[in-house]
């Protein structure tokens, strides 16, 4: 035994791992200088012995280092590492550390040792920590994972590794576990394929629309949107529709998030008529209001201001809250051409003298919306609403403002503050407005 190793065994007898760590660095290094075959060396064996001794008594940062003294030993520790990672006696969080060293190596013999452990351990997180490697070894245990499918016992665990496998050649195999009996094999594998765009899967996740399990719905439903484009061939619009009416509300929640991604009148259209539903739950139809802002047309733009005025079909309770989404949605437009009409819908609004328009939040988010959309017609509203008494509306109007035109928007705060007929509370709004106008 050479003498670096004899000095490291009996920093291993004391439990200073760290000086461990270093002997054995110094062993490999001397390998190298030496041009001694490290694989050919009769002491390996035991410097690998002393490695896996770290890893099994060392804090996470010494154990780190000896991880990167595996590499550079190579093939010989696989054999060790492996045994270490199928030791159930070993905590979890050390066989979890051993086998992403293993992932390193990711070699046939890794490959199958890991299937192995899958196929007959019987303990589960064991099984769980092999998946995840395999996992991680990406394209090369597609293969392998694919087998461990066909059987019943191991097929969840198959599923969940390929599906964190970033890549088109698991597709083939996760569509032969979209109608399993188990439903979370269904979701997983619907999940996954959803992250990918292939001509085999839109009528695989059409199919999954009527899953009797909501999770499964409610994952086609996020793959589905992705297919906006193949609106005219597939029909997806009214293939989601009527999941807005879906016995599980998070699949209808989806559904209008779906629709507003796909964005065409069609979609708008469908958000609309659930919108007009008296009994629809006020969180779905704040949904729905966001998801009809998305689409951003004119049809969605003349939907939005149709809900402005016709009591938005809920409790009295709840109005403020969906007119505060509407405006906040009007406000987001970001197409131009869409920008002049969104202005007068909102212009129409404070027209209105709706009572909802004493909530304060409703007036903020509707003097931020005016800014946003930065039309000057604003700019004479945006001055009479400084006569509120509420601080926040007054600073929240002096922003808009200077979003607008701020030369203009000061001029004419000037000009008002020398005129005698204005109201009090107004007159104090703009000399509010003129001393922080700088600031």
């Amino acid at each position: 035994m050479s003498n670096i190793l004899e000095q490291a065994k009996t920093a291993s007898q004391e439990k200073n791992w760290s000086l461990v760590n270093q002997y054995l660095q110094q062993f490999l290094l001397a390998s190298q200088k030496t041009r001694v075959d490290l694989l050919e060396n009769a002491d390996l064996d035991i410097a690998i012995d002393l490695a896996i001794t770290v890893l099994k008594n060392g804090d996470f940062q010494e154990k780190w280092d000896i991880y990167k003294l595996f590499k550079q030993i190579g093939k010989p520790a696989i054999a060790p590492l492996i045994e270490m990672v199928q030791d159930e006696d070993l905590e979890l969080e050390k066989r979890w550390f051993v086998a992403r060293i293993l992932a390193d190596f990711n070699s046939e013999e890794v490959r199958e040792a890991l299937k192995d452990i899958i196929i007959s351990s019987e303990a589960e997180d064991l099984q769980e920590i092999a998946a995840d490697t395999l996992a991680v070894l990406g394209d090369s245990a597609v293969d392998i994972l694919t087998d461990l499918l066909a059987k019943p016992d191991s097929r969840l665990l198959a599923t969940k590794a390929l599906a964190k496998i970033n890549s088109p050649s698991t597709i083939t195999p996760l569509l032969t576990v979209v109608k399993d009996g188990n439903y979370e094999v269904r979701k997983n594998a619907i999940t996954a394929l959803s992250n990918y765009y292939d001509s085999r899967l839109p009528f695989v996740l059409i199919s999954a629309l009527k899953d009797t399990v909501a999770q499964v719905r409610k994952e086609a439903v996020i793959g589905l949107s992705a297919y906006a484009n193949l609106q005219e061939e597939l029909g997806v619009v009214k293939l989601l529709q009527p999941l807005l009416w879906d016995i599980n509300f998070e699949v209808c929640q989806q559904v209008a998030i779906a629709l507003g991604k796909i964005g065409t009148n069609t979609a708008a259209t469908a958000l609309f008529e659930l919108l007009k539903t008296t009994n629809v739950p006020v969180f779905l139809k704040l949904d729905a209001v966001r998801a009809l802002g998305w689409v951003e047309t004119q049809v969605s733009v003349e939907y939005l201001q149709s809900l402005l005025g016709d009591n938005l079909l809920v409790a009295v309770e709840h109005q403020s809250q969906i007119v505060n989404e509407i405006i906040t949605a009007l406000g987001k437009i970001e197409r131009q051409e869409l920008k002049p009409k969104a202005t007068e819908v909102l212009i129409e609004f404070i027209r209105s003298n709706n009572s909802v328009l004493e909530s304060v939040r409703v007036k903020n988010s509707l003097v931020l919306a005016l800014g946003y959309l930065g039309d000057i017609r604003a700019l004479d509203y945006l001055i009479q609403l400084l006569e509120e008494d509420d601080v926040s509306v007054r600073l929240h109007c002096i922003a808009a403002l200077k979003q607008l035109d701020p030369e203009r928007a000061y001029q004419q705060l000037i000009y008002l503050s020398q005129k005698a007929n204005i109201k009090s509370e107004l007159k104090t709004g703009i000399a509010t407005a003129i001393a922080e106008w700088n600031y």
